[in-house]
């Protein structure tokens, strides 16, 4: 469109310049130079115009790719800000349940807490009573046999005067036989008589001859029996019918008998095996430790160590108890509750 202007533009200014200095040749020659002067301006606009073109419509491409692309990140946007939002009430939720979580198992921990030292004192006081018992027990054991040993000393001194007076008698009656008075026979009889003082006190012989008519009696002997046999088996038939209870007092009253026999021993262990099977662990305990202390060489002393360490794990104190299975495993190692012990605290 600008083309015919341009060109007429030209013409009009050269014309009269032409006419004046060129010939009509030159006049030719000038219009296809100008000709081609057109064609080369049109040429590059049309050129000019169509790369535009494309570069509009690839600028308009890129345009809208952008667009969808920033459309795209947007959608992104929202989606990653409502993502973060969900994220912010989760985390609050969180948040608040970790708490309500926390506060529950302090309430908790301080309950147990509480348990334990309310136990734990209950068993202070237990262990005092017992402790109290304990001493009650040996303090008439003792008056028991210091009075068994006054009771001794008092028989030996009525048979020593009593063998006085026959001795007397017999020395009067040789005297008077000697000096040939009448003469009253008297016969003496003699008797061995054993006193028993206190366990393992020598038993005291004495020898006294008496008139038959006058003789003091001698005093009988004293012996105890323990019905080990019928005792011991019926305990264990009442323990096996699961009558703990009754086959407890049976035992105790096995274990009471004099002496440190098996049998006493074995009485002992099973007052607290009546005791265990009653779930009465804090009582078995202690008669466990009575065969741990007094008989620690007895064959009865790693298994009442090995049922009192279970008992302690029967009150929740696995502590003790392994404490109770170590030291098990190393003062009974050759035992087989050494070996139970050391499984138990494997599993630990």
């Amino acid at each position: 469109m600008k083309k015919a202007p341009l060109s007429m533009f030209l013409i009009l200014i050269t014309a009269p310049l032409l006419m004046q200095c060129a010939s009509q040749d030159d006049l030719n020659l000038i219009h296809v130079q100008l000709r081609k002067i057109d064609k080369k301006i049109t040429d590059l606009e049309t050129v000019t115009v169509e790369e535009m073109r494309k570069r509009q419509a690839a600028n308009a491409a890129q345009i809208d790719q952008l667009n969808q692309e920033l459309m795209a990140l947007q959608g992104g946007l929202e989606e990653t800000g409502h993502l973060n939002r969900r994220l912010k009430e989760q985390s609050k939720e969180l948040e608040t349940a970790f708490k309500q979580y926390t506060l529950q198992e302090e309430e908790k921990r301080s309950s147990e807490l509480k348990r334990l030292e309310e136990e734990i004192a209950n068993k202070d006081k237990q262990l005092e009573e017992f402790s109290s018992q304990l001493k009650l027990q040996q303090d008439n054991l003792q008056a028991i046999q210091q009075a068994r040993v006054e009771e001794a000393r008092r028989k030996a001194e009525e048979a020593a005067r009593a063998a006085e007076q026959a001795r007397a008698k017999a020395n009067a009656a040789s005297q008077a036989a000697s000096s040939g008075s009448s003469v009253t026979t008297i016969r003496a009889d003699k008797r061995k008589k054993l006193i028993y003082g206190s366990p393992g006190s020598a038993p005291a012989e004495q020898q006294a001859s008496t008139e038959s008519s006058s003789a003091a009696a001698a005093p009988a002997q004293t012996t105890v029996q323990t019905d080990s046999g019928g005792g011991m088996g019926r305990a264990q038939s009442l323990y096996d019918q699961g009558k703990f209870r009754e086959a407890y007092q049976q035992f105790e009253t096995l274990s009471t008998a004099v002496g440190d026999g098996t049998d006493t021993v074995t009485a002992k262990y099973m007052m607290g095996e009546c005791l265990f099977a009653m779930k009465e662990y804090d009582q078995a305990i202690l008669d466990y430790q009575t065969i741990i202390t007094n008989h620690p060489s007895s064959t009865r002393a790693p298994a009442a160590m090995f049922k009192q360490a279970m008992a302690f794990e029967k009150l929740n104190d696995k502590d003790t108890a392994k404490i109770l299975y170590k030291k098990l495993i190393a003062t009974y190692k050759d035992s087989p509750e050494a070996q139970q012990a050391q499984e138990k605290v494997g599993s630990n």
